[in-house]
């Protein structure tokens, strides 16, 4: 008896391998209890920068005890955002039995035409099963290939953005009709936004390309970029991503000035055609009022009336000899002056100020500003101002209290010096910091 019983415990054996050995998700899959698929979703077009969709399917006739997670893979000359996987639990039904499932959505964006080769990607997988309890390992999925194009509208072209919608807008806009004066500066910002597209894929804008006389120019304007703001939107599933560039011109010289157009290409994925944007070109004029116009000075003199007689041009040359000796035995006098009524020193010392504030050379700002209230004879005001305690912030805080949120921008440095000059500034408590004593710091 005991020897028929040991004889059907052998054949059991080896009927059932796996009957006393420990269940693994390998054996899960060979018993069809789980699945794993990856699918490529190409549109009709697949072309260079759009978004291209991988799909891996995981589901169990059971379910997931502590879901699934698709392991980090590389894959050469294709961006990938740091949250590019979306996940979706769902069910499906196989030879009419009810099966879990979970699906991640990957999106790819190929930055080259060419044929892709996508390769394993392992998967984390933890399952709950009838008789074995919870059952973890990992699934590979299986290798799979793509093309990308370039259509050829857009052969040549090195920036471009695909999306189905497209929206450019700028604010601040060039006054061609009035000149500006020397010391002043315009902010223009320009807002690029794109449907089904994040913001890392829109390329960035470039409006240095600046003009005079029709040559390209590296002097009489400086020019301050901030770095872009580029931020994503998810509204019901529709990505959007923006990109924000704000560019600030600094006038330093007179003359006439032009800002070439920049066109920007986008792909219209919807109706696979070739559309352009248009940031138009911009002109403007810098004047310096304190220059005598000597153009202007030259056509008086030609509108003498030289029909004059001898005696009154006699009249006239000892009149301007005596003006001219009074001129030098006045000059020094006559110099300060004209410097003071054409306020040179004031819009030099502006200037100078607004440059520092745009290579955030703070220290020197606050040196300039004090010169500056002084031309004005206002330097005690001037320390009360808000904008002056944090400006003096930025200006004497070291490593260890440096406030990486204090800011100051070229908008807040041409308020303050309108507040110095107009002296409308409300009155606030004086800073604990002592104005006098940062200038006599600076001076060491």
């Amino acid at each position: 008896m005991n020897n028929a019983l040991f004889s059907l415990f052998i054949c059991f054996c080896l009927l059932s391998p796996t009957a006393f050995s420990e269940q693994t998700i390998d054996n899960l899959i060979n018993q069809d209890k789980l699945t794993i698929s990856l699918t490529v979703n190409e549109s009709e077009q697949q072309i260079v920068g759009q978004a291209l969709v991988v799909s891996i399917e995981v589901a169990t006739n059971r379910w997931f005890a502590t879901g699934t997670r698709v392991q980090s893979f590389t894959l050469t000359d294709v961006v990938m955002q740091t949250n590019n996987i979306t996940t979706i639990n769902g069910s499906k039904r196989v030879k009419g039995q009810s099966w879990a499932t979970q699906t991640h959505e990957i999106t790819l964006y190929p930055t080259l035409a060419g044929s892709y080769l996508l390769p394993e990607i392992k998967v984390d997988v933890s399952v709950n099963t009838e008789n074995d309890g919870i059952i973890s390992g990992v699934l590979m999925t299986q290798e799979a290939g793509f093309t990308i194009n370039l259509p050829e509208a857009l052969i040549g072209i090195d920036n471009f953005i695909v999306s189905p919608e497209v929206s450019l807008s700028i604010d601040g806009q060039f006054d061609s009709d009035n000149p500006y004066s020397i010391g002043e500066a315009i902010t223009q910002t320009i807002t690029i936004t794109a449907s089904n597209t994040p913001a890392m894929m829109i390329p960035e804008v470039n409006l240095t390309n600046i003009s005079k006389a029709n040559e390209k120019i590296t002097e009489g304007i400086s020019i301050y970029h901030k770095p872009a703001k580029v931020f994503d939107k998810s509204n019901r599933g529709t990505l959007s991503g923006s990109r924000v560039e704000s560019f600030t011109y600094i006038f330093e010289k007179p003359g006439d000035y032009v800002l070439a157009e920049q066109i920007l290409y986008w792909w219209n994925s919807q109706t696979n055609t070739l559309e352009t944007l248009q940031i138009p070109a911009s002109s403007w004029r810098v004047s310096d009022k304190g220059f005598i116009n000597q153009h202007s000075f030259t056509n008086g003199l030609r509108g003498l009336d030289f029909t004059l007689t001898t005696l009154l041009i006699i009249a006239l040359f000892f009149v301007a000899l005596a003006l001219l000796y009074v001129i030098f035995i006045k000059r020094k006098q006559l110099v300060t002056l004209y410097k003071k009524i054409s306020q040179q020193e004031q819009r030099q010392l502006r200037q100078q100020f607004l440059s520092n504030i745009a290579r955030k050379e703070y220290l020197l700002a606050t040196q300039t500003l004090y010169q500056y209230s002084m031309t004005l004879d206002k330097p005690t005001e001037t320390k009360s101002y808000q904008l002056t305690k944090r400006l003096h912030k930025l200006a004497f805080q070291n490593d260890q209290n440096k406030d990486s949120s204090l800011t100051f921008s070229i908008e807040d440095a041409q308020l303050l010096i309108k507040q110095v000059a107009d002296n409308t500034a409300s009155n606030v408590k004086e800073s604990n910091f002592p104005f006098k004593s940062a200038i006599h710091l600076n001076k060491k």
